[in-house]
């Protein structure tokens, strides 16, 4: 398959030789998972790495965590985010899901609900976001149909911003169950956190990329003292 995309390194170890040189610019994609599986540390890992290593600040949407919470735990890998905050590299945004409901007019208008959200992108001139998580945004919504027209409300707002985006999401992988984002995104992550008799470890697998090639084996994944690093080809359980 021929492959001339744009792509978007994520700076991580091993991740962007399984995204064959990383994601596809402006594109939005699904990293999910269980609990403990890391998704909210590779997320931020790609925001801080924008910043650092690509001059790409990035913004972080979270509906759970709070910013302070949220900058104080990833700190522990080394990511001084206040600095990159007072250097307007990026920028943590801590919101209720019900800030972003679906409305019939241009979200990015200053007097919309998602106006200040979309003039901090716009000023520190933001080309990688991730939202944390739209599990908790969907929960907001009842049945199915609600679920569907929120989630391509808040994809024509990613592709407004023109950001690449990842959008973290709960799921339980081991049942291989598909959810409603897998058909909107334009690649899946999956992420795990297996457990074998008394040994828990941690893989991760890229399950759809559309209009490119990438990686098809399921990787091991290490959280280290600096984030995430995976390694390619190595075996997720180790005899």
């Amino acid at each position: 398959m021929a492959d001339n995309q744009e792509r978007v390194p994520t700076g991580i170890n091993g991740l962007d030789e399984l995204l064959s040189g990383g994601y596809i610019r402006k594109s939005m994609n699904l990293l999910s998972g269980s609990p403990g599986s890391g998704k909210s540390i590779l997320a931020m890992q790609f925001i801080v790495n924008g910043a650092l290593k690509y001059n790409e600040p990035g913004v972080y949407i979270s509906f759970e965590e709070d910013a302070e919470s949220l900058k104080r735990n990833m700190k522990n890998f080394g990511w001084d985010i206040e600095q990159l905050e007072k250097e307007g590299k990026i920028a943590i945004i801590n919101i209720s899901p019900i800030d972003i409901e679906p409305s019939s007019g241009n979200n990015t208008d200053s007097g919309s609900s998602l106006g200040v959200k979309y003039s901090i992108v716009n000023k520190i001139k933001a080309k990688r976001i991730v939202i944390d998580s739209a599990t908790a945004y969907s929960v907001l919504y009842t049945d199915e149909l609600s679920k569907r027209k929120a989630h391509l409300e808040l994809f024509r707002m990613l592709k407004e911003w023109g950001c690449t985006s990842l959008l973290i999401a709960e799921h339980d992988l081991e049942t291989h169950a598909s959810s409603p984002l897998d058909f909107e995104v334009d690649s899946i992550t999956w992420m795990y956190n297996f457990k074998k008799e008394h040994l828990r470890t941690r893989a991760i697998e890229i399950i759809k990329m559309r209009g490119s090639k990438h990686s098809t084996s399921t990787s091991a994944l290490e959280i280290t003292e600096k984030g995430i690093a995976i390694y390619p080809g190595e075996p997720v359980f180790k005899s």
